[in-house]
Formats: structure tokens, sequence, C-alpha cells
């Protein structure tokens, strides 16, 4: 049992308002709470493999930004292609 308790809570309480004052505390709870909302932001994005646009589609577009006709091509050729067309800059 290392955590603090109700009536030790209550006095850290008490003695942070003695010291500090209202409106310190309300900053510092402010300053909390936006910390907090920020890290949930973090968590709640969206895991590696759970990407909403895959490899291939992210390939694909690559590929079509430089202008290659990807019309009937694998990955693999879609890749070639994007290398030597790189390489040809």
């Amino acid at each position: 049992m290392n955590s603090p308790g109700l009536l030790e809570l209550v006095v850290i309480i008490f003695l942070l308002s003695t010291f500090l004052g209202p409106e310190k505390i309300k900053e510092s709870a402010r300053a909390i709470g936006k910390a907090y909302r920020e890290f949930r932001g973090y968590s709640n994005l969206t895991p590696l493999g759970k990407n909403k646009i895959t490899d291939k589609e992210n390939i694909r577009s690559s590929a079509e930004k430089l202008g290659i006709n990807t019309a009937g091509m694998n990955s693999k050729e879609i890749k070639t292609a994007i290398i030597n067309e790189l390489s040809n800059e």
C-alpha cells in the first residue's frame, strides 16, 4: 500500500491552497488538463499497421506524382520505375 490515502490527499490540497493560493492552483490545474488532453490526443492516433492508406497506395500515388503511368504494374515494377525516374533527374 504505497499510494496516498484520502486523508493525505486532503492535507496536501490544503497545504497547497495555503501556500500557493487559489489562482496558482487554477493555473496548475489548467496546465495539467492541457497536458492530459494533448497526451490523450497522441494516444488516439492510428497504430502502426492500421494506416488508412496502405503502402501500395502510397507507392502508386508517388509514382503518379512523378508522371509514371502505373496501369498494369505491380508494386515491384512501380518501385523500379520510381527509382529510374528519380535517377534521371
